[in-house]
């Protein structure tokens, strides 16, 4: 893996917002980021003879290289029919001239503009909520999504990821990144990682054709999760986001970060969401976290008992995704802690897991979908 997140000077993007978008950039704050440069900036724009203040955006930097006009499209058409069924998830915004992306001058960035949600990380506030309350709406929020995203029309092509060890389907790689860190890790973790990675292939892979795919986000977690926290409670982001049913969980729970979709099977994405939420919740059992958050998905998007066994593998393969990728890019870019984030978190659940059946994972979680 190469070294990331590309270093234009903050003045030249604002040059450059200014001459191609008319933008009067009034602050610009650089966010965490994995391999691109991303920042939020407030700006205003000329309307007419007046200046139209109080604008935001998320501006993102690309090395040129790494990307592709085709996934840009595809990932622009996704969050546009999310948009379309009532999701607040971020979306492109176009240059003056109706392009969705600027190549710079020397053509070693490609810039990008999208909307900005208002309010904060769930990360932020995580544990400070009631999280039963929260483990079955993100559940549900999830299931809505798989729902939405099963309607992905035909003419969004989307593009296979078949060397991204983030992709689970593609666990095989964390053997080769493991080679080159292994030094960094004691003997017992890397025994234990590659037996999860055997596991996995064998009772998980071998059925993958079986599994009910679609188009998943694929980075769902609680800093691509947007929330609006005030007085000790998560309240809506926007008053009014649909009329549905479901309409509470919609409005509150905001998505960004598209970067990574792809087409794999759902119950990968439910893995990955719980795996996350394992590492983050401190204040309820951490078998439990999966049976509340499986209690909101399954209302929505009813999981079978073949796939049902099949999670606890999944789970245990993607939190040796955070340990080893986080590990592999943290060594190219040793000054950017947030490539590692998570990781000593997902080791300690890890271990836990291995003096835990299976069975007894399932066994809590169906007692607590009863």
């Amino acid at each position: 893996m190469e070294t990331r997140r590309p270093e234009l000077p903050t003045l030249e993007i604002q040059g450059i917002l200014n001459e191609e978008c008319g933008w009067k950039v009034y602050q610009m704050d650089r966010l965490d980021s994995f391999q691109d440069s991303n920042y939020f900036v407030s700006y205003g724009i000329s309307v007419g003879s007046h200046l139209k203040g109080d604008l935001q955006a998320m501006v993102r930097v690309i090395h040129r290289h790494l990307f592709k006009e085709s996934e840009a499209e595809t990932e622009r058409k996704v969050m546009e029919q999310l948009h379309r069924d009532g999701f607040i998830c971020t979306t492109c915004k176009p240059y003056s001239n109706k392009s969705w992306f600027y190549t710079t001058g020397d053509d070693q960035c490609v810039i990008r503009l999208f909307s900005f949600i208002p309010g904060i990380p769930l990360r932020k506030c995580v544990h400070v909520i009631d999280s039963v309350c929260m483990l079955k709406e993100l559940g549900n929020f999830v299931g809505q999504l798989h729902n939405s995203l099963a309607n992905i029309s035909k003419d969004i092509v989307i593009p296979p990821r078949a060397n991204d060890p983030w992709v689970l389907q593609n666990v095989s790689c964390l053997r080769t990144l493991l080679t080159n860190i292994k030094k960094n890790f004691s003997e017992e973790k890397v025994s234990t990682i590659l037996d999860i990675i055997d596991k996995f292939e064998k009772q998980v892979m071998t059925s993958f054709y079986e599994l009910r795919k679609g188009v998943i986000h694929n980075d769902i977690h609680d800093l691509n999760i947007i929330v609006n926290y005030k007085d000790g409670k998560l309240h809506p982001i926007y008053p009014s986001c649909c009329g549905e049913v479901n309409y509470a969980v919609k409005a509150k729970y905001g998505l960004i970060d598209f970067n990574d979709i792809v087409l794999s099977p759902y119950l990968f994405e439910v893995a990955m969401a719980i795996r996350d939420l394992m590492t983050d919740v401190k204040d309820i059992g951490f078998l439990e976290i999966g049976g509340h958050f499986l209690a909101g998905y399954q209302g929505i998007c009813p999981i079978s008992e073949p796939e049902l066994r099949l999670l606890p593998y999944c789970i245990q393969a993607a939190l040796c995704q955070y340990i080893v990728v986080g590990e592999s890019e943290f060594q190219e870019q040793p000054n950017n802690e947030y490539t590692r984030l998570g990781a000593d978190d997902a080791w300690t659940v890890l271990r836990k897991l291995q003096y835990i059946t299976n069975e007894e994972m399932l066994g809590t979680w169906k007692r607590l979908l009863m």
